[in-house]
């Protein structure tokens, strides 16, 4: 092949198959025999062997029944991913196989909501390595297998909610694929594989799929335990089960029994799941996942979605509710082993076990976590309230980065636009890895729609309602990545996206000057609010009402204000000034059409009303009238408190709190709100969640990135460490002693990490790992300097209170001594 192998990349499938059958997803197998010899000039040991692979939808690869790959990363239309992986180590001298499972979603029925497929199906492999026959061509051999196939959604248990990722297994031991993957398997009843193209003669066709190297790492599959044993039925005992997780020991479930057990991990995770077993023909095996105990509904499964009551999720009573895999041991070979082909999310396995004529024996079970790699720098000690929320927030961001960023991991693991910008601004405080992070920017840009706007979700399996005001959120994620990695190639590509997302909304302009109807299909989703709900019409609800009685709803206006705004800045750092001023002027119209309409001065004070000439009120639109700027100073200071003290409006959800922390910030009333902002992630501690949950209304999801909002409060304003200007050129640091007598952290910057600490009655400590320009508040006191590495500074306390609670302060000499503080008093 030429040296740009991707332009003629070695597409195969079955020679017989119809995509119409696929309901929604079917599995095949291929492998191919080769010799291999480590005395062989182009691959001698201990030199690496590559492999390309890449498949469509997604496939897992063995070399001689070792997992070598799992993917690709999760592509998009126009970019399609594949895996490059050193097979060498599991190669031996002779004969060996490489082989792989393949998971076809189908393009005509709905599947996986956030795998895509293009019209073709295909799986590929090649190796730049001239001598090694691996590429896939004809001679590889492959079927159906038929014994494992996707629980359809007409028989999904839609008591939890819609399927939206189809990967549950219905599955049966079959005898004629034991070791498929493995040397010494007889293929000769298979099928030899033909290749995959749409070419036709004389036609410019081109394939399907634009092949790009995977931008992230691979997901590592680290191996981990049960810990422990919650509740069992039947003869099997607890001590037995325990002796399984804990020294595995097998457990025996003897001729005509049924046994069931329920396993627990102490925090949920995402796992790979095998369960192997011997014997047992005729079994039948299934196994639950649930994020927690609930409250039985009296019912195992219904047509439709029924509310759900979650309490204390260290409380083991009730019963737990979750999708479910089967499996069958027809045969009851000497050992067979059901492994799922996706993760499973669960903090509760539930184990359901009936046996036939013969005993089953069961094996170890394993696990294999698995998450996006992120190498978190940023370690904190906050006290015995805030590390516990700190940590939990980081497991719940763990839990939502795979390939994408996640809403969830347990029921959708879709991409969204205001999800994600969250999980991304949080991460840039933890780590130095952007990757994952630019590829979801990429994304969205590439699902850029001819109305201007970005799809709402993305990558996506089947069309989904569009969510307009997400596509802000996205200028927002740009503007962030901008402030901390100022990386001008990312904003020019991104500019023009930015200007059709915001000329999108200035044509929805209506005669009062604020943002109108969206249109009739899409979902003006806002947040999940329970006085906005509508029974049974959830595409009418998670939107003030007073958008469908006036046409308008204040907060979108105000959103739109507000990211107007960061575009702005946007404009202004890849010097665009004259469209940065365009901008500024649209936010001035806005704010004044607001004002003018939106403004109720009835009761000698005043709330901004939820639509024009409307009494509903909610804290969103008081929030985003703050942050746009449309109300400001002791006006805005004033609003906040009644907005946050007034029963009756509508609550923003913990998403949401995000922006209520913001809106303390720039009114100045942080320090005084802090605590009182807190009291969600309290209560949710309270209920002993190990991640956060979605929201307060809704008991669909245990975990929700969006909800780790924690993370930016304790970076950015405890510790206080932000941008002062893009890309760390130089930092801020303004801690906010006066919330916490003690605190200690490594905050990571791109610039290098700071180390900050302070005890009760001590003075704060500020050391750099590498020289930066820093701008230092304390006590209202702004201070311009150059920290140099591992030189620490010493500021002492003077017994003033500033008037926002913190202490006024002096910089002592740095210990270094004379030299550095010469560098302290250097201001570029």
């Amino acid at each position: 092949m030429t040296a740009d192998w991707t332009l003629q990349a070695p597409w195969v499938w079955l020679p017989a198959y119809h995509e119409a059958d696929n309901r929604p997803a079917r599995f095949f197998l291929f492998r191919q025999t080769f010799t291999y010899s480590s005395s062989s000039s182009s691959s001698s040991s201990p030199n690496p062997v590559p492999v390309h692979v890449s498949a469509d939808s997604r496939y897992r690869l063995f070399v001689n029944g070792h997992r070598v790959s799992f993917g690709p990363c999760k592509s998009y239309p126009g970019k399609w991913y594949y895996e490059t992986v050193d097979i060498r180590p599991y190669l031996i001298e002779g004969g060996n196989v490489i082989s792989a499972r393949v998971l076809r979603y189908s393009t005509l029925t709905a599947g996986s909501s956030s795998i895509v497929s293009m019209p073709l199906p295909g799986f590929m492999l090649f190796t730049p390595v001239p001598d090694l026959p691996i590429r896939t061509d004809p001679t590889w051999r492959c079927c159906e297998e038929t014994s494992a196939q996707i629980v359809p959604q007409a028989e999904w248990n839609y008591l939890l909610g819609p399927p939206f990722l189809s990967n549950n297994e219905r599955s049966q031991e079959a005898p004629a694929l034991a070791g498929w993957h493995r040397p010494g398997y007889d293929d000769s009843a298979w099928s030899a594989a033909v290749w995959q193209s749409p070419a036709v003669k004389m036609l410019p066709m081109v394939s399907p799929w634009t092949l790009h190297p995977r931008p992230i790492p691979a997901l590592p599959e680290i191996p981990r335990r049960f810990d422990g044993v919650t509740h069992t039925t039947g003869c099997v005992t607890a001590d037995q089960w325990r002796a399984l997780i804990r020294a595995d020991q097998p457990v025996v479930v003897p001729a005509g029994e049924r046994v069931r057990v329920d396993l627990g991990v102490d925090s949920l995770t995402t796992a790979f799941v095998e369960v192997p077993f011997r014997g047992g023909a005729g079994a039948t095996v299934s196994i639950l996942y649930a994020e927690c105990y609930e409250k039985d509904l009296g019912v195992d499964t219904s047509p439709f979605p029924m509310p759900r009551r979650k309490a204390d999720r260290a409380d083991s009573t009730g019963r737990l509710y979750g999708p479910k895999d089967f499996y069958t041991g027809t045969a009851g070979q000497s050992t067979h082993t059901f492994a799922p082909f996706w993760f499973r999310c669960f903090r509760y396995m539930q184990l359901e076990i009936v046996t036939a004529s013969q005993a089953l024996t069961l094996d170890p079970i394993a696990l294999r976590e698995t998450a996006y790699p992120l190498d978190i720098t940023t370690v904190v000690r906050v006290g015995p309230e805030l590390t516990p929320i700190w940590d939990i927030s980081l497991r719940t961001l763990h839990l939502c980065r795979h390939e994408t960023f996640e809403d969830c991991p347990f029921y959708e693991q879709n991409q969204f636009a205001a999800d994600s910008r969250l999980q991304m601004l949080f991460g840039y405080q933890l780590a130095r890895d952007d990757r994952l992070a630019r590829k979801t920017l990429e994304e969205f840009h590439a699902s850029r729609t001819p109305a201007g706007l970005i799809v709402a979700q993305y990558p996506r399996g089947f069309p989904s309602k569009q969510i307009p005001q997400f596509s802000l959120f996205w200028v927002l994620m740009v503007h962030d990545h901008m402030r901390y990695w100022a990386d001008r190639a990312v904003v020019r590509r991104y500019l023009g996206t930015v200007d059709g997302i915001l000329h999108h909304f200035a044509a929805r302009l209506d005669a009062r000057g604020l943002v109108g109807r969206f249109d009739a299909d899409s979902w003006p989703f806002v947040d999940w609010v329970p006085a906005w709900a509508v029974p049974g019409q959830i595409f009418q609800s998670c939107m003030p009402p007073a958008y469908h009685a006036t046409g308008a709803a204040t907060v979108n206006s105000l959103l739109y204000a507000y990211t107007l705004r960061q575009a702005a800045a946007l404009c202004d750092f890849v010097g665009r000034t004259s469209t940065a001023d365009e901008y500024r002027a649209h936010v001035s119209r806005i704010r004044a059409a607001v004002n003018a309409r939106c403004r109720d001065d009835s009761d000698s004070v005043f709330f901004y009303q939820d639509g024009p000439g409307v009494a509903e009120y909610s804290q969103h639109t008081q929030v985003f009238a703050i942050l746009s700027e449309t109300v400001t100073g002791e006006a805005a200071q004033q609003l906040l408190r009644r907005t946050l003290r007034t029963p009756g409006l509508a609550v923003c959800s913990y998403a949401m709190r995000f922006y209520v922390f913001r809106a303390a910030e720039k009114a100045g009333l942080y320090a005084e709100l802090f605590d009182s902002l807190l009291d969600p992630w309290r209560a949710m501690r309270a209920l002993n969640l190990t991640t956060w949950a979605e929201d307060d209304m809704n008991a669909r999801r245990d975990c929700h990135g969006w909800s780790a909002s924690p993370v930016h409060e304790i970076v950015t304003q405890l510790f206080g460490v932000s941008p002062a200007e893009p890309g760390f050129e130089r930092v801020r640091i303004a801690p906010r002693r006066a919330l916490l007598e003690e605190a200690e952290g490594t905050l990571f910057t791109p610039r290098g990490d700071l180390r900050i600490g302070w005890q009760k009655g001590r003075a704060l400590t500020i050391e750099a790992t590498r020289d930066m320009r820093a701008e230092v508040i304390l006590g209202g006191v702004q201070q311009q300097v150059v920290l140099v590495a591992g030189q620490p500074v010493i500021f002492e306390e003077s017994q003033t209170q500033s008037q926002d609670g913190n202490r006024n302060t002096t910089a002592a000499v740095p210990e270094a001594g004379k030299k550095s503080w010469l560098n302290w008093l250097w201001w570029w």
